[in-house]
């Protein structure tokens, strides 16, 4: 897991990348609509949506996408953890590229513009927060382009 203080961090770390780059055209598109999935191809879906309707009571892990929020208008509260200290909830479902969890894993406050990346092998729960709206993003765990873009 690794957490960018902001999206120009992110672009200045990972900003040569080409799925790096689409990334942070998504996170920055102001004025979508909530809870709407856009996509570019299957390598990078992104929502905008409130954390309280984001949030889960297990922790969830993808394999085939990296986990990608950054809230937009407030703080946000997270818990991660890596897949091997947590119980299995349920079974890895390749139709929704979702595993869920139980355990505790560590909190950490994302401050409004802050990046949270996580990799397949680490579960991310949010918490809900009242008023505070991020942006989800699903990217592709393949490659440092997009062939299809």
């Amino acid at each position: 897991m690794r957490i960018f203080r902001d999206h120009a961090h992110l672009e200045e770390v990972l900003g040569g990348v080409t799925k790096w780059q689409r990334t942070l055209q998504a996170l920055r598109a102001e004025g979508r609509p909530l809870g709407v999935m856009y996509s570019v191809g299957d390598s990078l879906t992104t929502m905008r949506e409130h954390t309280d309707a984001l949030a889960t009571d297990d922790l969830v892990a993808r394999r085939r996408y990296l986990y990608v929020l950054s809230p937009v208008d407030g703080d946000a509260e997270i818990e991660t953890a890596p897949v091997a200290t947590l119980d299995e909830a349920t079974p890895y479902s390749d139709l929704t590229d979702r595993q869920h969890w139980r355990g505790e894993g560590e909190r950490h406050t994302l401050a409004r513009g802050a990046v949270l990346v996580a990799g397949p092998d680490e579960a991310v729960r949010i918490l809900p927060a009242p008023r505070t709206t991020a942006v989800v993003a699903h990217v592709t765990v393949e490659g440092a382009t997009f062939h299809n873009k």
